[in-house]
């Protein structure tokens, strides 16, 4: 290892931002000794984002699922994803002498940039405020069991209150009885109504009145009695069941990852919006690094090895067109040959035919004239007979 730094000059440590920085470690050899401690503070700013993503997303997980080998698994694949999506924003940023040109090359690696704070800001959030995010859940479910409480207190108050009324009911009959009594008692003495004492027709009137009163009365009582015990037991079924259902309600209130953003949204803006904007500085870092820092001897030796590499790419583009132009023409030649000759050999061909042609023509011609002069001769002889 000390025989490769000392020929490098890079130690692993730096090499390692180096390569965080998506820079050429080759090139970086032939600069000085400030671009290298430039690209390897790029470097540390990606991979310390990326570990920041790795430990946010792994901590919504285990929020989510409860899991610590999934929560780590998925955490780590997280944190690799950030750290290659920037040190792709970084290494797509080329410097160049004009910053018009790198303004229009910063604007959607910004964009992206902002994306990835802001995802990864949650998870944190959820984290540093969770002794208020847990209280603000606690106040919501003492809200709700508060509710559930009121419900159940009108319900028994209805109840009370008919409890009441037939009590009220039953004191009225009690008041008329023993009023009804009196005033029986008190004819039958002699101290009141018709002063005639002993058992007249007035004090056995009023008697009659007393003793139809004291039945209604003990009726009264009887099925008041019956009433309120039914009501007694509706309120004891109400108070088990309000007791049921403040169990229901606790076993039924989430503690998950949407519950608790939804909480942490219902917290005062001002700290999230802090932490967010931190995160926002720390994920643009890089990019912003890269746009502010000048124009290098490294950016000058990449764009010339790159001016380079389109030269000899062009060059050899123009090599393949000219050989194929060559060969072409080779083919073309050759193609032409060939046309001249099959028309060479079709002149002779066609010759032939004719002279062919010309002597068949001849052949038939002299059987022609023989036939012609057969015919004669026979009408000669015909004419002669």
């Amino acid at each position: 290892m000390n025989d490769e730094k000392l020929k490098s000059g890079i130690g692993p440590i730096l090499r390692f931002f180096l390569f965080c920085a998506a820079a050429d470690i080759d090139m970086l050899l032939d600069c000085p000794r400030s671009e290298h401690h430039k690209y390897a503070g790029v470097g540390a700013t990606v991979f310390f984002t990326g570990l920041l993503a790795c430990f946010s997303g792994g901590y919504a997980i285990y929020t989510a699922f409860g899991s610590e080998w999934l929560s780590m698994a998925l955490g780590v694949f997280w944190g690799m994803l950030v750290f290659n999506l920037d040190r792709f924003l970084v290494s797509t940023m080329k410097k160049s002498r004009g910053k018009t040109k790198e303004l229009v090359q910063i604007v959607p690696r910004l964009l992206l940039a902002v994306l990835l704070a802001i995802v990864i800001s949650v998870p944190l959030e959820l984290k540093i405020f969770e002794e208020e995010i847990n209280e603000r859940m606690y106040y919501s479910e003492a809200q709700k069991i508060d509710q559930l409480d009121s419900l159940y207190t009108d319900r028994l108050q209805k109840r009370q209150n008919r409890i009441d009324l037939i009590r009220l009911r039953l004191d009225k009959k009690q008041e008329k009885r023993d009023q009804l009594y009196k005033e029986y008692i008190c004819e039958c003495d002699g101290t009141c109504g018709t002063g005639k004492k002993g058992k007249g027709t007035e004090c056995e009137r009023k008697e009659k009145r007393y003793n139809q009163s004291e039945i209604e009365f003990q009726q009264a009582k009887l099925d008041a009695n019956v009433e309120i015990e039914k009501l007694n037991e509706v309120r004891e079924s109400l108070s088990d069941q309000n007791l049921k259902e403040r169990e229901d309600l606790r076993a039924s209130i989430a503690d998950g990852l949407l519950v608790r953003i939804s909480a942490l949204n219902k917290l005062p803006a001002g700290p999230q919006v802090a932490v967010i904007l931190l995160l926002i500085s720390i994920e643009i870092a890089p990019i912003l690094v890269k746009l502010l820092s000048p124009y290098g001897p490294y950016d000058h030796l990449l764009k010339t090895v790159e001016y380079d590499f389109e030269i000899n790419e062009i060059t050899a583009i123009n090599m393949r067109n000219q050989q194929l132009n060559n060969k072409l023409t080779v083919m073309a030649s050759i193609e032409q040959s060939k046309i001249e000759q099959e028309l060479i050999n079709n002149e002779g061909a066609m010759k032939l035919i004719g002279e062919a042609h010309l002597e068949l023509v001849r052949d038939q011609l002299k059987i022609w004239l023989e036939r012609e002069r057969d015919k004669i001769r026979e009408s000669e002889q015909t004419k002669n007979v």
